[in-house]
């Protein structure tokens, strides 16, 4: 499911607004489990009550299969902001309470009842065109599947949608699993990062969770190679060596941080040196994110490499551009370097329009050097815009 981090809110705890009414869990469960029948009892009370909501997660793998599979822990729900109340209402008189986690906003938080149901709410905001441009950014056309749980005919996220949600992610035998059951039904391709997977589990070398494997590294150019590797990775090219005038420069730079290790993405661009970070596989770089320092003045078109905001510029996989753990690896590692260089924010305009219906699973996750809106939301970018089309950003915590 797309990721429920982002931006703060520039209201006041709109979180305790939002469950004003709702009581508080006081005996969470530590190990909760969302059986077929209460599922189905929410599903119905939902339907009674005309409160549209669609299932997401390990409830709507099985919706798809038409059978349950295994326990699932929790049922998640993606629900319009609009009906959220309504629907908080009808979960706190069958005895569900708040339970609070590190990670809740907003858009995003549990409920518990008594006997270790839980039920993870996802809200979404749609603008007067019926676009989502607001809240857990759902995209396109994800929310239309349908499937079925015991009796009931549910809306459900879309089949290629939800393998797309478990992509970029750290995943178990579990998410392995149900992303192997809904390829073989609806004859999807296995994203790259599960048969790198299932390949490991026929040799006895598969680690879980499934991440991203020691091999891949990524870090500011360190030597005057890597920043030429950079170079052309970045403008597509085969240049052999630097230029003396921009090794020297590298090279100063260097020497007047005292080591490579304490170069930042601001001194980079303070020394009029592209600012950028590597994906290294085995020594050789596949992959680069290059930055630059937003505008302090737009209108006089003024940068300063000390600034806090930072944008992407692009974003280019050389090799291995099927595998969106590796676009999410060097994404994190990007925010990191403009964390450690003093910066606040990091903005980005995606290749496509979240609010716009497009294919899951693209074959390639950095189309256009830049890459889809989803998958920057999924590492915590929110829009910085209620509109279609806006910019999308991440401020440090």
């Amino acid at each position: 499911m797309p990721s429920p981090t982002g931006l703060e809110s520039s209201q006041p705890n709109p979180l305790e607004e939002i469950l004003k009414g709702v009581p508080l869990c006081l005996t969470p469960s530590q190990n909760p489990e969302m059986d077929q029948e209460e599922a189905l009892r929410i599903i119905d009370l939902a339907e009674i009550a005309s409160i549209p909501i669609v299932i997401d997660g390990g409830w709507a793998v099985d919706a798809h299969l038409g059978w349950q599979t295994r326990p699932h822990s929790d049922l998640d729900i993606a629900i319009n902001q609009q009906y959220l109340p309504r629907f908080l209402g009808i979960l706190s008189r069958l005895g569900y309470g708040h339970m609070p986690r590190d990670d809740q906003w907003e858009h995003n938080f549990v409920l518990q009842d008594g006997g270790g149901h839980q039920v993870d709410v996802h809200s979404y905001v749609r603008n007067d065109q019926g676009q989502i441009v607001g809240g857990v950014e759902y995209p396109g056309d994800s929310l239309t599947g349908q499937g079925k749980i015991g009796h009931a005919k549910v809306g459900c996220i879309k089949a290629d949608w939800l393998v797309d949600f478990h992509l970029g992610y750290p995943f178990d035998e579990n998410d392995y699993n149900d992303v192997k059951f809904l390829c073989n039904l609806h004859r999807l391709p296995l994203p790259a990062d599960y048969q790198s997977y299932e390949n490991a589990r026929y040799t006895g070398k598969a680690q879980d969770p499934w991440s991203v494997p020691q091999q891949f590294s990524a870090h500011l150019p360190q030597t005057t190679d890597e920043y030429l590797a950079l170079i052309n990775l970045l403008d597509k090219t085969q240049v052999e060596r630097l230029s003396s005038e921009t090794k020297a420069k590298f090279l100063e730079l260097q020497e007047a941080q005292s080591g490579a290790e304490n170069v930042t993405i601001a001194d980079l661009a303070k020394a009029e040196l592209r600012s950028g970070v590597l994906l290294i596989e085995d020594g050789q770089a596949i992959g680069a994110c290059e930055l630059v320092p937003q505008a302090i003045n737009t209108s006089e078109k003024e940068t300063a490499p000390g600034n806090s905001c930072w944008q992407i510029r692009q974003f280019s996989l050389e090799k291995r551009a099927e595998y969106a753990s590796l676009f999410v690896f060097l994404l994190k590692a990007t925010l990191d370097e403009v964390w450690r260089a003093g910066g606040t924010c990091l903005q980005v305009s995606p290749l496509d329009d979240i609010s716009q219906p497009r294919p899951a699973l693209p074959a390639r996750y950095d189309a256009a050097d830049i890459g889809y809106a989803s998958f920057y939301a999924r590492a915590g970018f929110k829009r910085l815009e209620p509109v279609p089309g806006s910019h999308w950003g991440i401020q440090q915590q």
